[in-house]
């Protein structure tokens, strides 16, 4: 095993801090999407638009960064996987409060999100470092994160669509993570394909 350069820590570092900050942008994001459900004005709008933009990035670039400096470890793909499903499932939750959604969606998230962590903690002994994880449960993510961003799109815009359509789209998500959760409730016990998450 080659050592590491100066490089590769570096990228390694900044691949880390991303996942970290994904955590702590999590309280002010919270208050934000209250702030500018309750009291908008512009800077607010534009915050808000700001700090999801950048969480998003975050969770694009740090896993590419951790491989690129050959960092990836099992330790920070299950940590980055953490900070992905408390970040929507947390989000979604406030939107539910402030009356966006039902609560059956971020319920949604935490039973699916809750199963793809219990089976990667198990996940131990595996060179390179893996997670498993299934394609509709990684498409499920990926929904998740555009649902927040549309959340975003209408607070910080003052609503493009309405509260009616997104409660649809919303909805439409949940149905597909109960898809998710009956297609793999075999799949869960027995193991999926193996792929490299992230840090």
């Amino acid at each position: 095993m080659t050592e590491a350069t100066p490089t590769s820590r570096a990228l390694a570092l900044i691949a880390r801090g991303l996942t970290l900050s994904r955590l702590a942008l999590l309280p002010p994001f919270l208050w934000l999407m209250y702030v500018v459900a309750t009291s908008p004005s512009l800077p607010h709008r534009v915050a808000i638009a700001g700090c999801y933009g950048f969480i998003a990035s975050s969770d694009a670039l740090d896993g590419r960064l951790a491989r690129r400096a050959r960092a990836a470890t099992q330790r920070w793909a299950r940590l980055d996987a953490a900070a992905d499903i408390l970040f929507n499932l947390s989000a979604l939750a406030m939107a539910s409060i402030l009356g966006w959604m039902g609560p059956w969606v971020p319920a949604g998230v935490a039973l699916l999100g809750g199963r793809f962590l219990w089976r990667i903690v198990g996940d131990t002994g595996h060179s390179p470092p893996r997670v498993r994880e299934d394609r509709a449960g990684k498409a499920a993510g990926v929904l998740y994160y555009a649902l927040v961003g549309w959340v975003v799109i209408e607070l910080s815009t003052g609503g493009v669509l309405g509260r009616r359509v997104l409660g649809l789209g919303a909805d439409a998500v949940f149905v597909y993570t109960l898809l998710v959760l009956w297609v793999g409730r075999e799949s869960s016990s027995s193991g999926g394909r193996r792929i490299t998450k992230s840090t």
